[in-house]
């Protein structure tokens, strides 16, 4: 438990690191965006190859990935059905908030927290995988059939919406990245071939980078957010989906591995921790596309965000 803690508390020391530096702007006015680029297009893959190529793919593609579809619909289906049964909203304002209630940062806050504290980069590859794949495209469908109408009663057509997500998924660096470690290591259990020194070295060297350089952009990106607005937040709501994100949606992923699954030790600890990393920023790109529930998808990803530092840290404690 020892171990886990430190390696959390080192995720928190580089996170304030980069907020201290966002604060006195010593990077600059834009430094998040191409530190995230860095992060999302060469650290993170080469971290996943690195790791992958050396993984046990039953382990990592088997009862984990079945765990995380279920906590995470579970988590979205009480989402959607309280602000659309509760608080009267329209569907299309539902889908939104069930994002923010389920769908996670797996990739660049989950892969450096799951890293350093679950030393396994690899934990949170089935919820990116699920939710990239199928759980993020399915919804933004939903989310053009029901708000697609436009003011003169045309819908617009779904192929290209479809083209375009489809591509979106096969141009992703992190699926590609995965697709490559799988392939490297189905080969080298088949065969005992193994990648090259003039390989494996840059590779190495890039993966090395990504958790340091993701958490420092992640704390710049907090420098300068104002969120909950008294006269366009609706406060109430963002609280309450962060707090399913961060506090329910843990504690649905236990019942889940434990009812489900009877999983136990570090598998259930990877599984809880993961459910309990916050609402990713993808959410707000997918409403701020369609124009729906963009305050509470902003807010959420940000209170969530704070929220889930805790929420990791008493997981930790108990299960680790």
């Amino acid at each position: 438990m020892l171990n886990v803690l430190s390696g959390f508390a080192v995720v928190v020391v580089i996170i304030a690191l980069g907020y201290a530096v966002g604060r006195r702007g010593l990077l600059g006015p834009n430094a998040v965006y191409p530190l995230n680029m860095f992060v999302f297009y060469l650290a993170t893959p080469a971290l996943l190859i690195n790791f992958l190529r050396d993984a046990d793919l039953a382990t990592v593609f088997g009862e984990n990935l079945a765990m995380v579809v279920v906590s995470t619909l579970l988590a979205g289906a009480v989402g959607f059905l309280g602000y659309r049964y509760l608080a009267r909203r329209r569907v299309s304002d539902s889908l939104v908030t069930m994002l923010a209630c389920s769908y996670c940062n797996g990739s660049n806050l989950g892969i450096p927290v799951t890293t350093h504290v679950l030393d396994d980069p690899t934990a949170s590859l089935p919820v990116i995988i699920f939710q990239v794949a199928l759980y993020g495209p399915v919804t933004v469908l939903l989310l053009d059939v029901t708000s697609r109408r436009t003011p003169h009663g045309t819908g617009r057509t779904l192929g290209p919406l479809v083209r375009e997500l489809f591509l979106g998924i096969v141009r992703n660096p992190l699926i590609l990245a995965a697709v490559t470690g799988i392939v490297l290591s189905l080969v080298h259990s088949r065969t005992g071939r193994e990648l090259p020194d003039l390989a494996t070295e840059p590779l190495s060297l890039l993966a090395a980078g990504a958790v340091p350089a993701a958490l420092v952009a992640f704390g710049l990106s907090m420098a300068d957010v104002t969120v909950l607005d008294r006269d366009t937040s609706p406060r109430r709501s963002v609280w309450l989906a962060s707090l399913m994100k961060t506090v329910g949606h843990p504690l649905l992923a236990y019942a889940t591995a434990r009812l489900l699954f009877d999983a136990s030790g570090a598998v259930l600890l990877a599984v809880v921790v993961v459910a309990a990393l916050p609402t990713a920023q993808n959410v707000f790109t997918y409403a701020q596309r369609f124009g729906v529930n963009t305050v509470l998808a902003r807010d959420s990803a940000v209170v969530s965000t704070m929220l889930s530092i805790p929420s990791i840290a008493v997981i930790t404690v108990l299960l680790g």
